[in-house]
């Protein structure tokens, strides 16, 4: 309950005007939901809003940040056949994400910020969490990788639930809706892994 509260709240923080972005990501915060659709704020291309760069912003940390545990998972001997099958599926449905994410902000022209590196947030592993992988094996290793990615999957999942509720570029809502039908069928997988 505390991971997702800290989440939204990050989520909804997240929101800056794309000119104070550029000048520094972390001041003059707008709350995304405070303002209204016909609001005055500028237009920007493909109905972008403060919440779909707050949602995008966020996204690309979350999956980035889950490619070294993927990568690991693939290559280290003796992990679960179906672990490893799943971990090389994200990894490939990750990576299409991230072109997706990527070209959202693009269209919008919006560059991606990293204004959450080296941060410990919801659904992003950790520099720790990730050493503390590399140095486990055997079953250790596979319920170690099974935490990491059900809470990666979950807490992106709400997430996108967010975006989805309070977003409006119709491309990254489109990308957002294939993120959380993906993140279901991960869950499920990682429930029989």
């Amino acid at each position: 309950m505390r991971r997702t509260t800290l989440l939204l709240a990050a989520l909804l923080l997240a929101g800056c005007s794309t000119a104070q972005q550029q000048q520094d990501p972390h001041s003059a915060h707008v709350h995304p939901a405070a303002a209204p659709p016909s609001s005055s704020a500028p237009a920007r291309p493909g109905g972008f809003s403060d919440t779909d760069a707050a949602y995008v912003q966020l996204a690309i940390p979350q999956d980035e940040t889950v490619l070294p545990v993927l990568q690991l998972a693939k290559t280290r001997q003796g992990v679960n056949p179906a672990l490893a099958a799943l971990a090389a599926e994200v990894e490939t449905g990750h990576q299409k994400e991230l072109e997706g994410l990527r070209k959202a902000l693009t269209t919008a022209g919006q560059t991606y910020l990293a204004m959450h590196d080296g941060h410990d947030m919801p659904g992003m592993v950790t520099a720790d969490e990730l050493d503390k992988l590399t140095k486990v094996t055997g079953p250790a290793f596979d319920d170690e990788l099974r935490t990491l990615l059900k809470a990666h999957f979950e807490e992106s999942t709400t997430v996108a639930k967010s975006e989805l509720g309070a977003g409006s570029s119709p491309e990254v809502l489109e990308l957002t809706k294939g993120i959380e039908a993906s993140r279901a069928e991960y869950l499920a997988k990682l429930g029989t892994g």
